[in-house]
């Protein structure tokens, strides 16, 4: 196993991670019960924990990486991608909370149920089976159109200031 260049606590990486999630929900929700188990269940049925804990391992990869035991020897366990398992496991449940305080801090009991039963249906299912094909597709598009722009731009400023940006 290697060791990181600097040492860093494992748990000042998870605590940087995952409570960056924290510092950005701010509070969470006081309000109505209903709304917030309405809520809740729309953390669950978007699966918006699983994009932050997804986040969270793009981040920490580069770390795990130092910890990988050496091709030949898989009998060895990444003790960093063990703690960060057994962490995320942990404070799931905390965060479908924080992130369902959020929820019904912006949308009304009766949105909430609307949504949630939106989320239930054939065409709600089908969205969220391809919002993230739909999310990559849309990204690509805006980088075609962004280089577009940038060359229409570009050409513009040229014969405006005969000189390229």
């Amino acid at each position: 196993m290697r060791k990181l260049p600097v040492e860093l606590s494992v748990k000042i990486i998870l605590t940087l991670v995952l409570g960056s999630g924290l510092i950005l929900t701010g509070d969470v929700y006081g309000g109505e019960k209903e709304q917030l188990e309405l809520a809740f269940k729309l953390v669950e049925q978007t699966h918006t924990p699983t994009m932050f804990i997804e986040l969270a391992e793009v981040f920490m990869e580069p770390y795990f990486e130092y910890y990988e035991p050496a091709p030949e020897d898989q009998t060895v366990i990444n003790p960093l991608r063990e703690l960060f398992k057994e962490e995320v496991s942990l404070g799931e449940e905390d965060l479908k909370w924080m992130l369902a305080g959020i929820y019904a801090r912006h949308f009304t009991e009766s949105e909430l149920r609307e949504i949630v039963d939106f989320f239930s249906s054939p065409a709600g299912n089908a969205w969220l089976e391809k919002r993230l094909v739909i999310q990559t597709d849309s990204e690509q598009i805006g980088l075609e159109w962004g280089k577009f722009l940038t060359q229409r731009v570009n050409k513009k400023f040229e014969a405006k200031m005969g000189k390229k940006f």
